[in-house]
C-alpha cells in the first residue's frame, strides 16, 4: 500500500471516529440560549464527545427531516411534530419523551415607557409588531391564540380556509389547520382593536422565534416572544415583558427525540442528559415549566 492510499485512508478513519463522536442536533430556537447551556454542560462531563446545534423553526425543521436532513435529535417547540415523525417511522421507537412547556411573553421596548401587558398593544405608539410565522411556527400559533384569548383579534366569518369540516370561527386552537393559513394573519383575524385609532397597523413575521426577538429588538419595538429568550440580557436590559398565563395561549408542550437509525452511545448519552436535574435546572433557569413539576 503506497503512502497515498495510507494517508487516505487515515483520514477517513479520522473522519469516521469524528462523525461517530459527534452529536447533531436540530432544535427550536427558543432553545437558543438554555439548549447551549446544556451542551456545555455535558461535553464538559464527556471529554472527547461534541454536541452541533443548529436552531431553527419547528415546523421548517419537521419537513426538512422528512426529506432527509441529517441529524440525531430533533427538540421541536411543540409536541406535534415529534408525534409526526413517529408515526412516519422516521423516529426511533420509545424515545419521545417531553422536555418543557414553554412560556409566551408580551415585550416592549423600554423607550415607549409603557407597561407591558395585552392592552398595551392598543397604545398608538404601537403601529407593528412581532410574531413568529404561525404557518410553522408555534410560538406563532401561540401568539394568535394569545391575541384572540384577550380579544384583539376576532376571527373572521369568511375566512379563505378551503377544506375545513366546520365553520373557521368554531374551531378549537388545535383544530386549526395552521400550515394552511399562509394569506397573513389578517386574511382570518379581524385586528380592529390593534388598529383602532393608529393611521396605520401591521403584523412583522420572524421566521423563528428568535428571529422574531430580533426584529421587536430592532425594528418593531414590541412582540410577543418566548420567556426563554426575554430573560436573557440581550432583551432584558433594552425591554420589559408581561408573562401570559398558561391558559391564554395553545400550550407548547415541548418534546424531543432521537431520530431513525441515530441510536449510537454518544446519542443516547446526549439524550439521557437533557432530562438529567442538572440540565433541567438550566431549562428552569430560563423560564421554561418542567416535566413532573
Amino acid at each position: 500500500m503506497n503512502k497515498k492510499v495510507l494517508f487516505l485512508s487515515s483520514v477517513l478513519a479520522f473522519a469516521l471516529a469524528w462523525a461517530q463522536r459527534t452529536v447533531q442536533v436540530v432544535a427550536a430556537a427558543d432553545l437558543q440560549y438554555a439548549l447551549k447551556e446544556v451542551t456545555h454542560a455535558f461535553e464538559a462531563r464527556n471529554p472527547g464527545t461534541r454536541v452541533l446545534l443548529s436552531f431553527g423553526s419547528s415546523g421548517k425543521f419537521y419537513t426538512q427531516l422528512t426529506q432527509g436532513l441529517e441529524a440525531d435529535l430533533y427538540f421541536s417547540a411543540e409536541k406535534l411534530y415529534p408525534e409526526l415523525l413517529e408515526k412516519k417511522g422516521l423516529a426511533e421507537a420509545g424515545t419521545r419523551r417531553s422536555y418543557a412547556i414553554g412560556r409566551m411573553v408580551i415585550w416592549l421596548d423600554r423607550r415607549l415607557g409603557l407597561n407591558p401587558s395585552p392592552e398595551a398593544l392598543k397604545n398608538l405608539r404601537i403601529t407593528r409588531l412581532a410574531i413568529a410565522n404561525p404557518v410553522h411556527a408555534p410560538y406563532g400559533r401561540a401568539a394568535i391564540t394569545l391575541l384572540e384569548h384577550y380579544g384583539l383579534l376576532r376571527r373572521r366569518t369568511n375566512a379563505p380556509v378551503p377544506g375545513l369540516k366546520k365553520p373557521f370561527p368554531n374551531l378549537s386552537w388545535e383544530e386549526i389547520p395552521w400550515e394552511r393559513l399562509s394569506q397573513g394573519v389578517e386574511a382570518y383575524w379581524d385586528a380592529s382593536p390593534l388598529r383602532q385609532g393608529k393611521a396605520s397597523f401591521q403584523f412583522v413575521y420572524g421566521e423563528n422565534i428568535s428571529h422574531t426577538a430580533q426584529l421587536a429588538l430592532t425594528a418593531t419595538q414590541a412582540g410577543i416572544l418566548a420567556l426563554s429568550l426575554a430573560v436573557h440580557e440581550s432583551l432584558s436590559r433594552p425591554g420589559v415583558y408581561w408573562l401570559a398565563p398558561l391558559e391564554s395561549h395553545l400550550t407548547l408542550e415541548q418534546d424531543y427525540v432521537i431520530l431513525k437509525g441515530r441510536r449510537r452511545p454518544e446519542v443516547l448519552a446526549f439524550y439521557t442528559f437533557v432530562g438529567s436535574p442538572e440540565a433541567r435546572a438550566i431549562f428552569k433557569r430560563y423560564g421554561f415549566l418542567l416535566p413532573g413539576e
